[in-house]
């Protein structure tokens, strides 16, 4: 009776709620668990019994009181073992699917493809991110490479910058020490670089400068007590001096000019010291005026030479490497022998004491000069 009133009542449609949910779904037979078929959108279940709320009621007429009275009946009796639903029967399964077909629902069908077009999706997804991680691996090994590389370039101009500077030819290859060396190869780059473009190096042409004795630039920190860096516009005179310390070298009155920039004691420099080794030290450049003189340092360039003698007679080697000195600069500024002065002919300072007392000693000096 209940299996025949339900097979010929009408599908309500306020009653059907289809639950397209792919947990509920068996995709191996592609069958629906019809569980929730017949409960109205909104209805509370009691947890006791299984049923919904109209399942419950008696006073409503046709197929839904004989409903709530089939779903008495199928409960599990008491002192028995539980009997089948004939709603969840493999018929009644097919009546609602072929029910569902008639009223266009998708079914199955539907719910397989939003499975399948999910499943697309999360594969392009995955895929799209497997690329995105591969490009920016191939962007970072690009950079690395870029880095690498103007490292390398670096090193190798650096090392053939070095290569140039630190190659000495044959007649300086005993050189004392690196930094005469360092300072040789300078002057052998500021001579090429005036000879092809014919620029001025310290004030003068550069193939006049090109052709000066064998010194060192050490030149001074520029400060107000012993290099103010004041330009040199001309050169009338040649002053020479004695350090007035006898068995000092060359360095360490160089070093004593560079002190004055602290200790502020006085104010003294010279543009060359010649050491009694010989060694000559260039402290200021020629187009900068050095205290040497007080009232010809404008217009003058000084040459400081070391001793040993305690009446202040220069070595030989001081003397040769001061006539050679001053010969090559009366021939750069265009003076004559007697344009080459001792500090004693300007303000009356017995300096250098020797050729202050030997006035022959002097002249030969410069007849000397003359001669070379």
């Amino acid at each position: 009776m209940t299996q025949e009133n339900r097979s010929s009542r009408q599908p309500d449609l306020e009653m059907i709620q289809v639950r397209r949910n792919p947990y509920l779904v068996d995709y191996r037979t592609g069958k629906n668990i019809v569980r929730h078929v017949g409960r109205r959108v909104g209805q509370p279940q009691d947890r006791q019994t299984g049923r919904y709320a109209d399942q419950s009621r008696s006073n409503h007429t046709g197929g839904r009181t004989e409903r709530s009275q089939h779903s008495i009946s199928a409960m599990p009796q008491e002192g028995g073992r539980k009997k089948s639903h004939p709603q969840y029967s493999t018929t009644a399964q097919q009546k609602n699917k072929a029910w569902r077909q008639e009223q266009g629902h998708p079914g199955n069908a539907y719910e397989q493809n939003v499975y399948k077009d999910n499943a697309y999706s999360t594969r392009v997804r995955q895929r799209r991110v497997r690329a995105e991680r591969q490009r920016r691996r191939r962007q970072a090994r690009i950079r690395r490479y870029i880095k690498i590389s103007l490292l390398c370039a670096s090193i190798l101009a650096g090392i053939f910058m070095l290569k140039n500077l630190l190659e000495v030819p044959a007649s300086t290859a005993e050189a004392s020490t690196p930094v005469e060396v360092a300072a040789e190869a300078v002057q052998r780059i500021e001579k090429q670089i005036g000879e092809t473009t014919g620029t001025r190096i310290q004030g003068l042409p550069a193939d006049v400068y090109a052709a000066h004795p064998n010194w060192t630039e050490d030149f001074l920190t520029v400060n107000e007590y012993s290099r103010p860096g004041d330009p040199l516009t001309e050169v009338k005179n040649i002053f020479v001096h004695y350090t007035a310390n006898p068995g000092t070298s060359a360095a360490q009155n160089r070093s004593y000019f560079e002190q004055l920039k602290d200790n502020h004691e006085r104010s003294a420099s010279a543009h060359f010291i010649i050491g009694y080794d010989g060694e000559i030290l260039q402290c200021v450049p020629l187009d900068e005026i050095a205290y040497a003189v007080q009232t010809r340092n404008e217009d003058s360039i000084s040459i400081e030479c070391c001793y040993k003698a305690d009446n202040g007679q220069f070595t030989q080697e001081t003397y040769d490497s001061l006539i050679k000195l001053l010969k090559w600069l009366t021939d750069a500024y265009d003076l004559q022998p007697d344009d080459i002065l001792r500090h004693y002919d300007c303000g009356g300072k017995k300096c250098p004491i020797y050729y202050t007392e030997h006035e022959d000693a002097w002249n030969k000096l410069k007849e000397d000069v003359k001669n070379l």
